[in-house]
């Protein structure tokens, strides 16, 4: 179940988002500019009220996660594959604009309802509360803002910019600076 209240945060800039490659389940690390962005949402993240951070188990997303548990002293990062950005099969590693669209289905790969149903899926069996940080990939904000009924809204998400998604306001969704 989604909490009415949470945090989302897109990891910080990897090596393939510099180079302009897919990332998909491919392992990297965040660049030097990635580490400075993560820091810079941990240093706003630290005035909220954190009690959670759950993350794709990707290097990218767990070196972000924690920057953040550090100003958070008593918060562990739980990890989870579901959380994993899309599975691009043939499309890992290529240029992002060898990718046609986001909703195709890759040879090797998850189509685009595979992929939803799993991020779906470990949401709602992850026991979220309310105050959780998600941190995770642009593909997880799709997925989200989908669940929330806000359509596909978020296809091109900042790196590392905090989001906070409070239900009972009227504009849900606050990028915190």
């Amino acid at each position: 179940m989604i909490p009415e209240k949470f945090y989302f945060l897109r990891h910080g800039e990897s090596i393939n988002n510099k180079n302009g490659l897919v990332n998909g389940w491919t392992d990297c690390a965040l660049t030097i500019k990635g580490l400075q962005q993560a820091k810079k949402a941990a240093e706003v993240l630290k005035n909220y009220k954190i009690e959670r951070i759950v993350t794709s188990d990707l290097m990218r997303a767990i070196e972000t996660a924690n920057e953040v548990a550090k100003m958070h002293e008593k918060l562990k990062v739980e990890t989870f594959k579901g959380l994993r950005e899309r599975n691009w099969g043939e499309y890992e590693n290529k240029s992002r604009e060898t990718l046609p669209n986001l909703f195709i289905n890759p040879l090797q790969g998850e189509s685009w309802t595979e992929y939803f149903q799993r991020v779906e899926n470990t949401l709602s069996n992850i026991n979220l509360n309310e105050n959780v940080l998600i941190v995770g990939h642009a593909g997880t904000m799709r997925v989200l803002n989908i669940i929330l009924g806000y359509g596909d809204k978020s296809s091109r998400i900042p790196n590392s910019t905090p989001i906070e998604i409070n239900l009972r306001n009227q504009n849900p969704l606050n990028f915190l600076k």
